[in-house]
């Protein structure tokens, strides 16, 4: 069992704001107890080229969040479990906020289904890896332990080429269970470059859902108006706030650094000609308004809320 981290909890407080903040996609951390060949955090740390963040002392994230006060702040990494007093951080956040987890579930999950609620955490991303080392029951036994305890899962896979041909066995393993089942296109990196044949991706197709449909080509590249930065934030391990994580890729201006308490969200949806290219965690949460003209965007009536 984990040992609580009173300091912590005492020093939570439910201090949430009125705010513009819907939703924040939060890398806690970007070290990982897995290495699988398709993470663009491993290909890049293998070239040393990345060294992950150190971690931020739980209490500093507790006030932040819940002074910014997001209806839904959705947790990733990296594997978030690996966060010191993790659970005792998800405990001292205020319970206005709904959280999400994205987990490769390898760490013990009995202390968290005692501890939390599910109407804490409303959402899990089970995030399967048959290149690792957990078997496949013993994963599925992980899924099963959270749905009979009331939490909402679903399991998310990675059509990387090696296993992309397990879809139709590893698909049935889990909706026969009830267990919902997500896939999620290889977007190819630098480092691990992979051409898809034209069978391969009608194959993905198949199993691939409207959300990630962009994959296959044929994507409007209309500019857009877009909320994040001032409805949706992208944060990573040391509280950089951005729009979405493209605009960290690169190398745009970011929103501020959550941590600093004079934090402030951007007060009007912003330009981006990049939307098409938007990860699906970030554009699944933004609004935006297409620009089919530049004169568009400078009759746009700014959106004027603040922190």
């Amino acid at each position: 069992m984990e040992t609580r981290n009173d300091e912590v909890v005492r020093d939570a407080g439910t201090s949430c704001a009125e705010t513009t903040l819907k939703s924040a996609v939060w890398f806690l951390t970007f070290n990982c107890n897995y290495r699988c060949p398709y993470c663009w955090e491993v290909q890049r740390m293998e070239r040393g080229e990345f060294k992950p963040e150190p971690y931020v002392d739980s209490a500093r994230w507790v006030e932040a969040w819940n002074r910014l006060c997001p209806d839904v702040l959705d947790i990733s990494g990296g594997e978030p479990w690996l966060q010191p007093g993790f659970i005792d951080m998800l405990e001292a956040f205020d319970d206005r906020i709904r959280i999400a987890i994205t987990t490769n579930a390898s760490h013990d999950l009995t202390e968290f289904v005692q501890r939390i609620s599910p109407e804490k955490v409303f959402s899990m991303t089970l995030s399967y890896h048959p290149s690792q080392r957990m078997n496949p029951e013993f994963f599925l036994g992980k899924c099963l332990l959270l749905k009979k305890r009331g939490f909402h899962i679903t399991v998310n896979f990675v059509t990387w080429p090696e296993q992309m041909w397990l879809l139709p066995r590893v698909k049935k393993m889990f909706e026969s269970n009830g267990v919902r089942f997500h896939v999620d296109p290889y977007a190819a990196t630098p480092y691990k470059k992979y051409e898809f044949f034209q069978r391969e991706m009608d194959f993905i197709r198949y199993y691939v859902g409207d959300d990630r449909a962009h994959w296959f080509g044929g994507v409007d590249t209309t500019p857009v108006l877009c909320s994040g930065g001032m409805t949706h934030l992208n944060v990573q391990p040391n509280g950089d706030a951005f729009r979405c994580i493209n605009d960290k890729i690169l190398d745009k201006p970011m929103v501020g650094n959550i941590l600093d308490e004079n934090f402030r969200l951007n007060d009007r949806w912003t330009h981006c000609a990049e939307f098409h290219r938007c990860p699906g965690c970030d554009k699944d949460k933004v609004q935006v308004r297409k620009l089919e003209s530049p004169e568009q965007e400078k009759t746009s009536e700014p959106l004027s809320y603040t922190l």
